[in-house]
């Protein structure tokens, strides 16, 4: 079955006085138009509509979402692209309690500021995106505007920047398209005052959606000439990228290597930095306007750095392990456009980086390639650690036994042997590989409740999926023990974390634990709010991990890799909601009570991506009711007497960023 693809593209350069006129936005829309045509024609049935310059009234915009982009359904594709001025409009008094500035963030249509034209707000562009995705079809807005900041020089010749004045009239609410009791729906008011973790301003709807804004809502959108042609920078920069890669891309690998261009191309000339937002956990991995999931399969990118040189997007935040000794991380090198099975391939490495100074969020690598382009990316995997792998007792029949040794010998790849995992004692190990009755069982070296369920048979397969199972215990540990000793810069206390109940009475300590409480005749589940306090006097950058006994790392309570905070500024996890932490039922009903997450806080100086080290939770065993555990036995002290806590410090040459991390163990207990 074809899928279709509905484009709403807006580009807007001559507007009608007092705004001034733009550019580069007409052609910011011809050529991703173009792209289309070229590069997607085959694989889907376009419909794209474009609205250039008297065409983008604000009429004809809403139209185009109701009469056209609601067309899409659940397997289609929507995209609205919208290039020209973003500007703010005096809020009414009605919507005060939900903008402390009083302020509403807003495109500029054509006829916005003629008489009895209004912008499209953004609680407006809310209700039209939440219309759309009635359907559930993929959604991606892309927004190269801007609201406000500071201007400046310009290297490679600016021609103008996508910011209108303020429209300081006041608005009637029926100009609005939506309701007064609408509202609560369209936006999140549980936390009035915090837009932090929507950096674009954009504070867009729930519904399912990837967002790629040009800057924050603090700066400036520019646009330049480039190769002599006007273009709005942050457009030319993602359209540059999609045109000089082969394959799918997911929105990671889009945003990532679209912004360093941008970063390179207009550095020391624009302020700008460019955003990506996503509404759902996992979305980054998704890919450009398909919405199909990639593979998880945990790689860096490999980019040149006009003053550190060769570079990879991942840092001590990330868990990058620094030079000890005459040891360093080692990496495999693959081409940019690799798939996730080719990263599997050591035939299809195109070289070696070793790790050669780590810093908070981004390390120096030296590559062994010749004739590398600097304009060039690439993605590489780990194959070395510098610092002891987590240890694994092997024991049992020799056959399954072997066959696990010589699996962890060559797992990676290039015939070296995993970077995670290491063959040990029983004495020095933390894990225990059993193999018995042609099964393998993996355990804590601490007791004998089963990790993963059984495998069963000894092949080469088996032996290769227990390796991957002992590796992912292995990253968690890593990012568990995730600590930097020497921050300077930031200060214990610098960032509050506070769980907020609903009962007061609960202590605010670094190890809580939580009952289900009666409610109703019915057992509830414990539940709070997280919020996040900028208590120090510098910008800070902050981002929330949720490790939990089953060995997931995620990062849901925030819409972007981290969240900026300013001084005194507050932020609310998961836009203010409830957290509830549960026992599932099928761990209840195998007699275990008690479960253990870590909420692990990052504070960085630098905008770093916590994204990057998530991983899914192991596969649950199944019930073995002769090894199971007594219900009073605490889960915290199980796991915390296997961690291996390790000081990862970032290189300490040059002017670097600091980084620190805290965090608060919670066992819940279900009756």
């Amino acid at each position: 079955m074809t899928r279709n693809l509905y484009a709403l593209l807006v580009g807007i350069d001559e507007y009608p006085e007092p705004v001034n006129s733009l550019a580069g936005c007409v052609n910011d829309i011809k050529a991703i138009k173009e792209y289309l045509h070229k590069q997607l024609a085959n694989s889907y049935k376009l419909g794209i509509k474009t609205l250039f310059n008297r065409e983008a009234t604000r009429e004809n915009i809403i139209q185009g979402f109701r009469k056209y982009l609601s067309q899409a359904n659940s397997n289609d594709v929507v995209l609205f692209y919208y290039s020209g001025h973003g500007a703010q409009e005096q809020a009414p008094k009605e919507f005060w309690h939900l903008e402390p500035d009083r302020l509403d963030e807003t495109l500029v249509c054509y006829n916005s500021r003629s008489e009895g034209g209004w912008d499209l707000a953004d609680k407006e562009l809310a209700k039209l995106i939440a219309e759309v995705s009635e359907n559930n079809p993929h959604i991606l807005v892309v927004l190269d505007c801007c609201h406000s900041g500071s201007g400046t020089k310009d290297p490679v010749i600016a021609t103008g920047e996508r910011r209108a004045p303020v429209d300081k009239r006041e608005r009637p609410l029926d100009s609005f398209i939506f309701s007064l009791s609408e509202l609560k729906q369209l936006v999140n008011s549980d936390n009035l005052e915090d837009d932090s973790e929507h950096p674009t301003g954009w504070n867009l709807p729930k519904g399912r959606h990837i967002l790629l804004g040009a800057c924050r809502d603090t700066e400036k959108a520019k646009e330049y000439i480039i190769n002599g042609e006007k273009r709005g920078a942050f457009s030319y920069s993602l359209l540059n990228t999609l045109q000089n890669t082969n394959g799918k891309l997911t929105y990671r690998d889009l945003f990532e290597r679209s912004n360093s261009l941008f970063r390179n191309q207009f550095k020391g000339q624009s302020s700008q930095s460019p955003q990506f937002e996503v509404t759902h956990l996992g979305d980054e991995l998704q890919y450009f306007l398909d919405g199909a999931i990639a593979k998880r399969i945990p790689y860096f990118l490999v980019k040149h750095h006009k003053k550190l040189g060769w570079v990879i997007d991942g840092g001590a935040i990330h868990g990058v392990q620094p030079p000890s000794g005459n040891e360093t991380t080692v990496l495999a090198v693959f081409p940019f456009d690799s798939s996730s099975e080719d990263l599997r391939q050591s035939s299809k490495s195109i070289g070696e980086a070793e790790v050669t100074q780590v810093l908070p969020h981004q390390s120096v690598v030296k590559i062994n390639c010749q004739d590398l382009d600097n304009k060039d990316f690439f993605k590489a995997i780990i194959t070395s650690l510098p610092l002891p792998p987590v240890g694994v007792y092997i024991d049992g029949e020799k056959t399954g036994a072997d066959l696990v040794r010589q699996a962890m010998q060559s797992f990676g790849g290039n015939n070296k042997s995993s970077a995670y995992v290491r063959e040990q004692k029983q004495n020095n190990s933390q894990l225990k590989l059993l193999c018995h009755n042609h099964k393998y069982q993996i355990f804590r070296s601490s007791d004998n409740r089963s990790i993963v369920p059984e495998i069963n048979d000894y092949t080469d397969d088996n032996a290769y999926q227990v390796i991957e199972y002992l590796e992912h215990i292995a990253r968690w540990i890593s990012v568990n023990s995730l600590k930097n000793y020497k921050a300077s810069q930031i200060q214990t206390g610098d960032v509050e974390m506070k769980l907020l109940f609903a009962d007061d009475n609960v202590d605010q300590s670094s190890q809580i634990r939580l009952e289900y409480k009666k409610q109703d005749g019915k057992w509830q589940a414990p539940a709070f709010r997280l919020k996040l306090t900028n208590k120090s006097e510098k910008t800070l950058y902050c981002a929330l991990l949720n490790l939990t006994d089953r060995f997931a790392v995620s990062a849901p309570f925030f819409t972007t890799g981290s969240v900026r905070l300013e001084p005194k500024q507050e932020a609310f996890a998961l836009d203010g909601e409830f957290l509830e932490l549960e026992v599932p039922d099928e761990l209840y009903q195998r007699n275990i009570n008690e479960c253990f997450d870590i909420i692990k806080l990052i504070v960085s100086t630098a905008e770093f991506d916590a994204r990057l080290i998530t991983q899914e939770k192991l596969d649950e065993p199944q019930p073995n009711t002769r090894n199971l555990p007594s219900p009073c036995q605490s889960t915290l002290e199980r796991l915390m007497n296997r961690v291996q806590c390790r000081d990862i410090q970032p290189t300490s040459q040059g002017k670097i960023n600091d980084w620190y991390t805290e965090q608060i163990e919670i066992v819940t207990i279900r009756f």
